[in-house]
């Protein structure tokens, strides 16, 4: 894949493998969860808790701070429910699937299956992603504590309207990245796991 055609596919299942062996678990897990988090909107009015919870917990496992039985225990109830429903489940225990690439394609994939679900995919995984031909490094002086206390509470509380901010505070730092400044204040959709957020947290 080329540049150019990362920059303008819609071929999401193409783009994962792409990065296959170049991204982290953490990213592949996190484009799981906002693929079912997208899904499970357009599923059901009041998505219930059991679903939401098990989101959590597969954002949590990607940070590292639920265990391996957690994701598996978790994992095993929420097939067990949805199993019971098989017509209108959004499949989200796929988002908590052993393997990081295989619950990414795996959850890309059911959630494509709704209606809608596929539409913002793209967009997503370059939010998350970023441009895998040209990462951008953090500049030590972007570090503000502005700019990082924004970024923490965005990612903390998964709301990025804040994002064209957290551009007007890094220009204030001094940053000058065109694709940094660009990004923040675009129109998204921003997830967690965002490359921006996660350069300004240092995470990867």
């Amino acid at each position: 894949m080329t540049e150019a055609e990362w920059r303008g596919t819609t071929n999401v299942a193409g783009m994962l493998a792409f990065l296959q062996g170049k991204a982290s678990d953490r990213k592949f897990r996190l484009f799981a969860v906002a693929c079912s988090r997208g899904a499970l909107g357009r599923w059901a009015d009041e998505p219930g808790q059991l679903w939401d919870g098990t989101l959590e917990v597969a954002e949590r496992y990607a940070d590292g701070a639920a265990t391996e039985p957690e994701r598996e225990g978790t994992a095993e109830v929420t097939f067990i429910e949805s199993a019971d429903d098989p017509g209108s489940t959004p499949h989200v225990f796929h988002a908590l699937g052993p393997d990081a690439y295989f619950a990414a394609t795996m959850a890309s994939e059911y959630a494509g299956q709704i209606e809608g679900g596929s539409d913002l995919q793209p967009a997503m995984l370059r939010d998350i992603f970023g441009d895998p031909f040209g990462p951008v490094p953090a500049d030590p002086r972007w570090l503000t504590s502005a700019a990082v206390t924004l970024a923490r509470s965005m990612y903390d509380s998964r709301d990025f309207a804040p994002m064209p901010v957290l551009a007007d505070a890094l220009e204030e730092a001094g940053c000058d990245n065109p694709d940094v400044l660009a990004h923040c204040r675009g129109p998204g959709p921003h997830v967690r796991g965002c490359w921006v957020v996660d350069l300004i947290l240092g995470k990867n």
